[in-house]
């Protein structure tokens, strides 16, 4: 799917929990805010789509300032640290490319030029969970300005500031269509906080666009499952009873009423049902 169509299909599904990070600037431009300026068009777009919770960028910087990340994955301890976010996925990244160049030609009768603008950046997305890093991607942005003037009737144009935004956008657009669909393959999952006789307590609620009514599965999260690196590739997961959403606790939470299984112990997580209508996350 491209990115106007999941901005224009309405998403019934769970939303996940994305939290972005300033992106660093690798360009010989070091001085500008070139970082700052594809982290914000990033969630601009991603917050369009309607699909998922954004988290709030400055607390984001803040519990991650001090950790580096690197394509083989984060270690035990940044694992701890970046879990302290509350989010499903991580995006972070680079701006590797910046340039803004003017092109033109002149005759007796006609000037012509032409502005352009190119942006590329590579992002890494990974998963808060298991600190696996599950996309790694590039994208290029290209955006022009053509002015011309025949007979001194035209436009010449000075420098337009809108174009590197616009160069901007069309990189992160290429970005976000590989986003969506690497997200949409993990299924959607939440904490239980809390267990108190057939009650058992989500963090996850109204703005995870949960309905009343919704069948989830209770998992137990046993250990740790780690590759020959010492990777943590994910947890055990055991079936251990399932649940049905009677009621929200503010925006972020809800209760479930237990409906099979009994002595839970917690670390427990919750996913939608498979008998669920809802449980693709699908758009309608």
């Amino acid at each position: 799917m491209t990115v106007r169509e999941y901005k224009t299909d309405e998403y019934f599904g769970p939303k996940k929990k994305l939290a972005i990070t300033k992106f660093e600037n690798a360009t010989r431009f070091g001085k500008r805010r070139l970082g700052d300026h594809i982290s914000d068009v990033l969630a601009t777009e991603l917050a369009k789509t309607g699909r998922f919770i954004l988290l709030d960028r400055e607390n984001v910087d803040k519990i991650l300032e001090q950790l580096s990340f690197s394509q083989a994955g984060l270690t035990a301890g940044e694992l701890q640290q970046i879990q302290l976010i509350d989010a499903d996925f991580l995006l972070t990244g680079t701006v590797t490319h910046y340039s803004v160049t003017t092109s033109g030609s002149k005759s007796i009768f006609k000037k012509s030029k032409t502005q352009t603008a190119e942006v590329a950046a590579d992002v890494r997305m990974i998963n808060v969970r298991t600190g696996e890093i599950i996309l790694s991607e590039s994208g290029r942005g290209i955006a022009e300005r053509k002015y011309e003037e025949v007979l001194g009737v035209g436009e010449t144009g000075g420098y337009d500031e809108s174009l590197e935004m616009d160069a901007f956008r069309a990189a992160v657009i290429k970005l976000t269509e590989n986003i969506i669909p690497a997200i949409d393959e993990i299924p959607w999952s939440c904490d239980v906080v809390k267990v108190v006789e057939t009650k058992v307590y989500i963090d996850a609620g109204k703005k995870s666009n949960l309905k009343i009514g919704d069948l989830m599965e209770i998992y137990h999260q046993g250990a740790e499952v780690k590759n020959l690196a010492g990777q943590i590739l994910g947890y055990e997961e055991i079936l251990v009873g399932s649940g049905t959403l009677v009621d929200f606790i503010g925006e972020d939470g809800a209760i479930l009423r237990v409906e099979s299984g009994e002595g839970f112990i917690l670390p427990l997580i919750c996913k939608i049902s498979p008998g669920n209508s809802r449980q693709s996350g699908g758009i309608q």
